[in-house]
């Protein structure tokens, strides 16, 4: 998956979508799903014509329901946007679950467990 650079007008248009979007799910959305979500970064394409919106739900949250929610609230979100005219072109949409805190928790369960089995420490001897 291309990353793209965080510099210039795209990372400026990416914060400021990111803190909108925000609001527009917390505060304007009429669906419970979209108001448990945390949107953790927006990636936006250097000529801005796409937006990647990676979130997290709520621990407990149904995924495939959450993504259900902003699939149906597209619309409105895009309307939403819009209202605020920060940009001449809207920017197509794509919402992904962050699954970057997920590895690092997975990954902080498999260290605890590791520093917990014998002979498995920085002073065992190979």
């Amino acid at each position: 998956m291309p990353q793209w650079t965080p510099r210039g007008r795209p990372h400026r248009v990416a914060e400021l979508l990111r803190e909108l979007l925000a609001e527009i799910l917390l505060q304007r959305s009429a669906d419970p799903r979209l108001k448990e979500l945390t949107l953790t970064e927006v990636e936006v394409s250097p000529d801005l014509k796409q937006a990647r919106v990676y979130y997290v739900a709520r621990e407990g949250a149904d995924a495939t329901g959450v993504q259900a929610a902003l699939d149906k609230a597209l619309g409105f979100i895009k309307q939403e946007v819009a209202r605020e005219h920060i940009l001449r072109m809207m920017p197509e949409f794509i919402f992904l679950a962050d699954e970057g805190l997920d590895r690092a928790a997975r990954l902080e369960r498999l260290f605890r467990a590791a520093k917990d089995v014998p002979g498995s420490g920085p002073d065992a001897s190979s």
